[in-house]
């Protein structure tokens, strides 16, 4: 049958009975499987390779960071479609199953579904809410770039609030989750682990988008072109079709030259300056050994995030700089909900990428 996905795909065939087709086919599949198959080395399936309790001491200074985060333990499930429907990311990332559900591939969507079942509640709507968790989770295609693996643990922060205005509440969020990467990689400092040159670049969508009309940077381009796991994707681009694009400056203030080459509008200048004014200058003043600015040149999540934020990035002991916490504004919680004034700070960081990278050679478990 030439249209048999389409067919399987259609109302023509309830859901029950597409996932009592697939479980027949499933079964039938299994029957013919030999044992011998089961222990075959594979990416996806094999254990993680460092130490159970290295993973779990750091995630323990994870929460101990996070301590004004209530911490919950998610299900390994979603419901099917969520990372699709929220994130526009394509299925093929995620694990999908016949019963209507799909693996966790970014604890932040399970995050974001707990918000919105609580913040359904008009009295929890009051005050933000402040979840964090620890989550292993699989992604696909399998990573070939070093450092990264088909399944990782991941630890993550989300803040969902109301729209106050004039970044207030953004401001506020921002400085809470940015804060408490930077205090758990202090923490891992002292517990035999190095970093160099640790800094915080925040960005902003609603700026970048600007830059892309203004140095003609197609927008299909740049989804086809740009990966997150390839930090040097987004510079090759803008290097090849907008070589005159400024890049990162360390203040949106007029007397920096390189954010006058910008000539963004008075606007969103101005949204700049407050996130420099409140994140960046409190932030800076608590960490003084941190650099802190702004990353003009950020395509990645060009499409993900909506209006502020950040990566932090780190250098290992040979120098290789890596991006270990991301984070930004969604609008899942504002679609779950159907309400326009909800706001919603996702972040992460890669607790095993940290462990693999950071870890000093000589050093024994935290």
């Amino acid at each position: 049958m030439a249209d048999l996905a389409d067919v399987l795909a259609s109302e023509m065939l309830p859901g029950a009975d597409l996932h009592s087709l697939l479980l027949t086919v499933l079964k039938k599949r299994v029957s013919r499987i030999a044992p011998s198959r089961l222990a075959q080395a594979n990416v996806v399936t094999g254990a993680c390779d460092l130490d159970g309790r290295l993973i779990n001491s750091v995630e323990r200074m994870g929460y101990d960071a996070a301590s004004d985060f209530e911490a919950v333990d998610l299900s390994p499930l979603c419901p099917l479609g969520s990372v699709a429907v929220l994130t526009g990311l394509d299925q093929g990332n995620v694990l999908s199953t016949v019963r209507a559900f799909e693996s966790a591939s970014d604890p932040t969507v399970g995050l974001a579904l707990e918000c919105a079942r609580r913040r359904k509640r008009p009295d929890c709507r009051q005050k933000p809410l402040n979840l964090c968790t620890s989550q292993r989770v699989v992604r696909f295609p399998a990573p070939t770039t070093a450092g990264f693996t088909a399944h990782f643990k991941l630890f993550c922060l989300v803040t969902a609030g109301r729209n106050a205005g004039s970044l207030v509440f953004e401001s506020a969020a921002l400085s809470n989750h940015i804060g408490v990467y930077l205090s758990l990689l202090k923490a891992l400092a002292a517990a035999g682990f190095a970093f160099a040159e640790i800094a915080v670049e925040l960005s902003d969508t609603q700026a970048v988008s600007h830059l892309c009309t203004s140095f003609s940077v197609d927008r299909d381009l740049i989804r086809s072109s740009v990966r997150a796991r390839d930090r040097q994707s987004a510079e090759r681009l803008l290097d090849a079709c907008a070589a005159s694009w400024p890049g990162s400056i360390a203040s949106p203030l007029e007397s920096d030259e390189r954010a006058r080459e910008l000539a963004l509008p008075d606007t969103l200048r101005s949204r700049l300056q407050s996130l420099d004014e409140r994140v960046c200058r409190p932030l800076r003043e608590r960490h003084p050994n941190v650099g802190f600015g702004f990353n003009m040149r950020r395509l990645t999540g060009l499409g993900y995030y909506q209006g502020p934020c950040f990566h932090i990035t780190a250098k290992t002991e040979s120098g290789q700089p890596f991006a270990i916490a991301d984070g930004g504004f969604t609008d899942w919680t504002q679609t779950l909900l159907g309400d326009g004034k909800e706001r919603l700070l996702t972040s992460a960081i890669g607790m095993e990428l940290l462990c693999r990278l950071f870890r000093k050679q000589e050093a024994g478990s935290p």
